[in-house]
This record gives structure tokens, C-alpha cells and sequence, in this order.
């Protein structure tokens, strides 16, 4: 995805008027790799470049409108998302098993590390870790759960407490995987948690313990919720802990 399609996920998303401002926040928030560290002013003008060159060249196509402003003209900096046609039947998520499913969520957590320079490899045998990366000579131990949105749009984990128990270390990891639909295209997100992290949420009961440790991710605008509301944008598509 280019910096114009993260503008059309980012205000489809939100589904709401934003200015360039806002836009760049929310780039530099859901992408801290790709525009982490940027300066938001010129951040927020290569966002209206953008958007300016695709409402241009797409006309009546295009997938961002200016915002009028009931004057006969428009507000300067502010778009909104074009209003979607709704679901048809063909972008419904296919019916396939959950074993499908958490094989999907491997290889695609495989491709993105590879993508951000780890060396990883799926373990032949499943003992509470899935996923081995290795990076600066370092190695990092991962768990990856993988799920499709429910019919209230919310997407359910667990981890049996007493795998969670016996993988407990700094280097293990859980990577939880949602996949829905936006903009007409179906896109995986990552939610990183380092074992201690999951410790911590236990410890404050926002997951509660017992035999399995449940987790109930939704998304609310770019914001990403877990349970009763706690915020962890932070961990979302954010493998900085990783090192």
C-alpha cells in the first residue's frame, strides 16, 4: 500500500471529515514504520499532494471528496471518504475452518517479518510457539492467533494459561491477527503483545484469569480496543519491541 491508499483506509475508517493534520497523526499512529519519526507538517502537505493528484486524475471515480463548505465552495484541507456501495454477497469472509484460518495467520505473520528483516520459520511442532524469528542475533519466540471478525465486527482470542505459564519469558511473544474488510479489499492487522505485556493485563484485570486468558479486539475509528475499552493502538502493526 502506497501513502494514497493509506489516506483512503485512514478516512474510511473514520468515517469522518478530517484535515491533514489529522490525517498525518493518524498515519504516523496506525504506521509508525512506514511514517514514524516524520515531521507532521510535511507529512500533512505530501498527504495533499496526494489526495489533491487522485481526486484530479480519478474525477468522478475517485475514493476521497472535499468537504463543501455551504458556500458554493470548500473547506481548504478537509476531505471525507466517498460513501461505499454496501457489501454484495462475493465480500462476504469464505466459510473455511478454523484450522485454515490459523494456518493463514502464520504464513502471513511469516511474510511480514520477512519484510521487516527477521529471519523466521514455522515450528515443525506446535508446543505453544508457532513462530521462530531471529534478527541481530537475537531470537524471539512467537505465539500467533489469528481471527475473522464476529457478527457484532469484534474478534475473540485465547491462550490456555497454562501454555501461556510454561512460555513465559522476555523473548516470547503473541501476535494476535484480525481480518476484515476495508475499502473493498480484506486486510490483516497485527497485534503485538510481548509476554510480560499479557502479564500486566492480567495483573489489572482487563483479561481476567483463570484456565484460558480471553481477549476481545475491536476497532473503534483507527483506535484499537481490548475488553472493556483499554486502548492498545500502541500494539497495533507495532513490532518495535521486537529487538
Amino acid at each position: 500500500m502506497n501513502r494514497l491508499d493509506h489516506c483512503i483506509e485512514v478516512l474510511s475508517v473514520e468515517k469522518r471529515k478530517l484535515n491533514l493534520r489529522e490525517i498525518a497523526q493518524i498515519l504516523v499512529a496506525r504506521y509508525p514504520a512506514v511514517y514514524g519519526g516524520l515531521d507532521l507538517e510535511d507529512l500533512g502537505k505530501k498527504v495533499g499532494q496526494s489526495i489533491s493528484n487522485h481526486i484530479r486524475s480519478a474525477k468522478r471515480k475517485a475514493k476521497i471528496s472535499k468537504v463543501p463548505n455551504g458556500k458554493g465552495g470548500h473547506l481548504s484541507g478537509v476531505y471525507k471518504a466517498k460513501q461505499k456501495r454496501k457489501k454484495t454477497a462475493s465480500e462476504k469472509f469464505p466459510q473455511v475452518s478454523n484450522l485454515y484460518t490459523g494456518k493463514a495467520g502464520e504464513y502471513g505473520l511469516l511474510s511480514e517479518l520477512l519484510f521487516r528483516g527477521y529471519n523466521a520459520s514455522i515450528m515443525t511442532v506446535d508446543e505453544g510457539i508457532d513462530v521462530v524469528a531471529s534478527k541481530g542475533n537475537k531470537y524471539f519466540h512467537i505465539q500467533v492467533k489469528t481471527a475473522n471478525c464476529n457478527k457484532h465486527g469484534k474478534f475473540q482470542f485465547t491462550i490456555q494459561a497454562k501454555s501461556y505459564k510454561s512460555n513465559n519469558a522476555s523473548t516470547t511473544f503473541y501476535v494476535f491477527i484480525t481480518r476484515r474488510l476495508i475499502v473493498g479489499a480484506w486486510r490483516s492487522d497485527y497485534i503485538v503483545f510481548q509476554s510480560g505485556e499479557i502479564a500486566k493485563l492480567i495483573a489489572t484485570g482487563v483479561v481476567a484469569s483463570g484456565k484460558q486468558h480471553s481477549f476481545l479486539v475491536q476497532y473503534d475509528g483507527s483506535k484499537c480496543l481490548l475488553n472493556n475499552g483499554k486502548d492498545i493502538t500502541y500494539h497495533l502493526n507495532n513490532f518495535d519491541p521486537m529487538k
